[in-house]
């Protein structure tokens, strides 16, 4: 089997062309190992008949609907591969067709329509009816106000003054609070002013990342509702960055890089 790694200003990712009746819950364990695999956030699969499809895998095995990250390195491996023309192409997900336009090849950038972002407790399958955009929580004696939203994944968002808040030590609780019958991903977010974010992610079955796209679209959302932040907006990242654009409609549109890592042959031994 062939393998492409690739990654999103950090959030790195192994590419596969889609083969039939393979496990790939069972593929994406193996090979997103650190250890004793390629190593990876995700599994990318590429399916291509009879549209371009992205199926993704956490690095837990676990599936996502959407990951934003993972379909610009998706677009930019079906780029590389001939699988489409020209520089606008309708991806199938499991949050539906979006559309992906390339703004540059050299370095290659491309721009994900998002759509609008749903904040009701329906889509973030909260546990019960109490509005979750601005609630306060309680972790471990410290009261947070949480900011959760669906926008093509379970977002949650949480702002801070430093990345050496107490309250960052507790990802993993807020992750998987009895709130979210699903859990959410963990965005904790610091504004440095009206054009700029710094974003840290604690994503939903990989755990801390370098970048998560959909983390990022939820947290220039939530500081744009507070008017703490303009509608475009710079999300900074540790190994990168991502720019969100919000229309005056609440559209919602991501741009940033992919790049390729390596590509190899990837043969198990029994």
């Amino acid at each position: 089997m062939q393998i492409s790694k690739m990654h999103a200003s950090g959030n790195d990712f192994c590419i596969v062309d889609y083969i039939p009746k393979t496990d790939y819950k069972s593929l994406a364990l193996k090979i997103c190992n650190r250890k004793t695999g390629v190593g990876a956030d995700g599994l990318i699969v590429v399916k291509k008949d009879p549209r371009l499809e992205m199926l993704f895998y956490n690095m837990d095995g676990s599936t996502s609907s959407m990951n934003s990250n993972a379909l610009r390195c998706f677009v930019r491996y079906s780029l590389d591969n001939n699988y489409f023309k020209g520089n606008k192409i309708e991806v199938l997900t499991g949050a539906g067709l979006i559309l992906v336009e390339i703004e540059n090849m050299n370095p290659f950038e491309c721009k994900i329509s998002l759509d609008k972002p749903i904040i009701n407790n329906q889509m973030i399958h909260a546990t019960d009816m109490i509005n979750s955009f601005g609630r306060v929580i309680d972790i471990e004696g410290i009261r947070v106000t949480i900011y959760s939203l669906f926008i093509g994944s379970i977002q949650t968002v949480i702002l801070v003054n430093s990345f050496d808040d107490e309250i960052i030590n507790y990802a993993e609780k807020i992750h998987n609070h009895k709130l979210w019958a699903k859990k959410t991903s963990v965005n904790f977010v610091i504004v440095k002013n009206k054009n700029e974010i710094d974003v840290k992610t604690y994503e939903k079955g990989v755990g801390f990342t370098y970048a998560c796209g959909d983390g990022c679209a939820a947290s220039a959302i939530v500081t744009n509702k507070l008017n703490l932040t303009k509608d475009k907006v710079r999300c900074n990242l540790e190994l990168g960055y991502l720019d969100v654009l919000i229309t005056k409609r609440g559209y919602v549109y991501l741009t940033g890089p992919a790049k390729k890592i390596f590509t190899c042959n990837y043969e198990e031994e029994e």
